[in-house]
């Protein structure tokens, strides 16, 4: 079971990518969505590293 925290990201993670499908998104929107995606996808690998007190997240 993943941690509740890395649940929360990836929530939000897949949040974005179901954004970005969206045909009637203008230029703007689409550079937000990726950038908020960039932003996301180190948030979430950080997390791996070093999400709790420094120490990695535990997976199962």
């Amino acid at each position: 079971m993943l941690c509740a925290e890395l649940e929360k990201l990836e929530a939000e993670f897949d949040d974005i990518l179901v954004a970005l499908e969206n045909p009637d998104l203008t230029e703007q929107e689409k550079r937000d969505l990726r950038e908020a995606y960039a932003r996301m996808s180190r948030t979430i690998s950080d997390h791996h590293k070093s999400g709790h007190d420094g120490g990695p997240c535990f997976e199962e």
